[in-house]
């Protein structure tokens, strides 16, 4: 239910991104928490909690009620969200010194569940020159959903764990999320399951480890470990293979396969 509404708000952020909007006043970037926060209160009369952390900016906005009973977004919800979507993309692409990442958090507060939205914003920037298209945009963002027990009745935005993103992280989030997508799309779902699906990022090294079962055998069908390592050299590369990812690991459980790579042997495979 969740997960449904979730694609119909960022549907309509890509819609948003398309939209015209005024030239924007140059900003700084050492105001840039002041910034955002005051462009969303007097442009859209919408409170915001906003943190620089390192190269990531953190922007919180609570709500009541953000799912209805149908499990659609609540239009004002809705609303609220593109404007602040808005308010960033202004503030961010006329500002002198960018940061590397924003993270924008939404939370239902009465329910207990976070919506993080994670981009790159070298992204932001080459789909608004023209340099990807919206379809490169959507798959370069991390989007996590998450249930959260301290979400309830947080205003202020204390239960988020704010640190700098860095670039393996990142990459970590959209090959997982990449791999999902590609065993639980309406063409791939009924035949496979996925029982298990991790990726995290620590000094260096990317690991992926995921339990993924074919339930419903096909001429073609595409092998779990295959993909995970295209997810890899594809995400890698579009990043330039960043030099602090120096090593990857693959561990299929299912097949009882794991495999170590250097970045080197990785993006000399063929």
């Amino acid at each position: 239910m969740v997960k449904n509404a979730f694609k119909t708000v960022l549907f309509s952020f890509f819609i948003l991104l398309n939209l015209a909007c005024s030239v924007s006043p140059t900003y700084s970037r050492k105001d840039i928490e002041s910034a955002i926060k005051n462009l969303c209160k007097q442009e859209f009369n919408i409170e915001v909690k906003v943190w620089e952390v390192g190269d990531t900016i953190w922007v919180y906005s609570p709500f009541t009620k953000m799912v209805t009973d149908k499990g659609e977004f609540d239009t004002e919800v809705s609303d609220k969200i593109q404007n602040i979507f808005l308010s960033l993309r202004r503030v961010i692409l006329s500002m002198d010194k960018r940061p590397e990442f924003y993270c924008f958090v939404a939370s239902d507060i009465t329910s207990g569940f976070d919506l993080y939205y994670v981009w790159n914003i070298r992204d932001l920037v080459m789909i608004e020159t023209g340099f990807i298209s919206r379809g490169d945009f959507q798959e370069r963002g991390a989007f996590i959903h998450a249930l959260s027990t301290q979400a309830i009745g947080d205003t202020q935005g204390d239960h988020i764990s704010r640190y700098n993103i860095t670039i393996g992280e990142f990459i970590s989030y959209l090959v997982k999320q990449n791999i999902e997508k590609a065993f639980s799309s309406e063409a791939t779902k009924g035949n496979f399951q996925i029982n298990d699906l991790h990726a995290k990022y620590s000094n260096g090294r990317l690991e992926i480890s995921f339990d993924i079962i074919v339930k419903k055998y096909e001429e073609g069908l595409p092998s779990p470990y295959d993909e995970a390592v295209k997810s890899l050299k594809k995400f890698l590369k579009i990043y330039d293979y960043p030099p602090e990812v120096t090593e990857v690991v693959v561990t299929d459980s299912f097949n009882k396969k794991s495999r170590f790579y250097t970045i080197r042997a990785l993006r000399e495979e063929n």
